[in-house]
């Protein structure tokens, strides 16, 4: 995998996210902070998915499909 540094960067940022929104729900915050968080994990997902499906199969990888 070429992007794997990337890849785990992404992840991280996706964690540090989530982490904010167990913050946002303990500290009972208003919704639209918690929604903007929201968006903010969803958009970081399709990132995620996009740069995999980006990447180039490995032989063992296409044997299984």
């Amino acid at each position: 995998m070429r992007n794997r540094n990337l890849l785990y960067k992404k992840l991280e940022s996706l964690e540090h996210i989530l982490t904010n929104l167990r913050r946002i729900v303990n500290t009972q915050e208003p919704i639209e902070v918690y929604k903007v968080n929201i968006t903010k994990a969803e958009k970081m997902v399709e990132d995620i998915r996009s740069m995999i499906e980006r990447e180039p199969f490995s032989s063992g990888e296409r044997n299984r499909l």
